[in-house]
């Protein structure tokens, strides 16, 4: 549990947009005491969809480490006669309209990659946005929707035990546990590349030597072999590195996904 005494203070976690967690770690004290492990979606979706937030990614933060990244994936329910990526855009553009895609929510990532998705490949795909990463599944187990991006994490037990059909991973280079299926690039999108990682950090001003002991800390704990089997069993791997690495990937990020929501218009509801 979260309090900004100096008696008890810890980790504030996020998982949603604009949740209380990163507004409280923005606001800190930075003795390296309050910390905010949060995903990609806060640092780097969040402020390019709302504009009226009270942290900013970059100046409210000091970068301790980048902790884990899981490939997105792209799913489609079995129903549909699509087996690559390439399939899938013929038999969208042979039925107009006749396509939903799933996310958990407006300005999430995976309704991100669907409209990036729909506009790169020049297809017509309808949204539907869920409450959450576990109703879209459903939806799509269902087969009220069709395709579905979201992290192997979430999906790798559905694609193994054959309740959804992977057709490309989003990362640079293939999934060692979906070796045999290709990456967006290979399939002909080389654009459509997302991971979901977290990270963790501290509150801005937090002095440099602080933010070494606990990036060393850190970077011990991923390199444990418990800690990356476990991460391995669950779809996703260790990173770690320098709290400079996490800060240039963190801008890089910030301003690749600005770009991508200019461009696909996502608008908050």
């Amino acid at each position: 549990m979260l309090n900004q005494t100096r008696a008890h203070r810890g980790i504030a976690r996020e998982s949603q947009f604009q949740g209380p967690g990163i507004r409280v770690v923005a606001g800190a004290e930075p003795d390296g005491y309050t910390l905010l492990l949060s995903n990609l979606g806060s640092l780097t979706i969040t402020p390019s969809i709302y504009s009226t937030l009270d942290y900013d990614p970059i100046r409210s933060f000091a970068p301790i480490a980048i902790l884990t990244a899981s490939p997105m994936v792209l799913v489609v329910n079995p129903a549909v006669p699509a087996s690559s990526m390439q399939e899938l855009v013929a038999y969208a553009k042979a039925n107009p309209g006749k396509i939903n895609f799933a996310s958990p929510g407006v300005g999430t990532q995976p309704h991100i990659l669907g409209e990036l998705f729909k506009s790169t490949a020049g297809i017509d795909m309808l949204h539907v946005p869920y409450r959450g990463a576990a109703a879209a599944i459903t939806g799509l187990l269902a087969g009220q929707v069709q395709v579905y991006f979201e992290t192997t994490t979430v999906l790798l037990a559905h694609i193994e035990a054959g309740t959804m059909r992977p057709l490309a991973v989003l990362s640079a280079a293939r999934f060692p546990l979906l070796a045999a299926i290709p990456t967006s690039a290979e399939s002909g999108y080389p654009t459509l590349k997302a991971t979901l990682w977290s990270g963790m950090l501290a509150p801005a001003g937090t002095p440099r030597g602080v933010l070494e002991k606990l990036n060393a800390a850190i970077n011990e704990g991923l390199r444990s072999a418990d800690m990356q089997m476990t991460l391995k069993r669950l779809g996703a791997e260790a990173r770690g590195g320098t709290s400079q690495e996490f800060a240039a990937f963190l801008a890089s990020e910030v301003q690749r996904w600005a770009a991508i929501i200019a461009a696909t218009r996502i608008k908050p509801e």
